[in-house]
C-alpha cells in the first residue's frame, strides 16, 4: 500500500508572457504569483504551470505559524 503524503500550501512566482508567448516586464518589479495545495515542490511548480500557461520562477512552502 503506497503512503499518503499530505498537502502542504505553496507560493509559485511565474513570468508573466503576452498573447503572443514573449516575456512581459512587470510593471511593479515584482513577480505574479499563485498560491495552491500540492504533495511536493515539484508537484506544486507542475499544477502552477497549469493554471498559469507560463514558465514558473520559483516555488516557496508556506508554513504555519506555530
Amino acid at each position: 500500500m503506497e503512503a499518503v503524503t499530505q498537502a502542504r500550501s505553496y507560493r509559485c512566482s511565474y513570468h508573466p508572457q503576452d498573447r503572443d508567448g514573449y516575456p512581459t516586464p512587470a510593471e511593479t518589479g515584482v513577480l505574479p504569483f499563485v498560491q495552491l495545495k500540492a504533495r511536493n515542490a515539484e508537484d506544486a511548480q507542475r499544477k502552477a504551470h497549469q493554471v498559469t500557461g507560463c514558465p514558473v520562477a520559483h516555488v516557496e512552502r508556506l508554513e504555519v505559524a506555530a
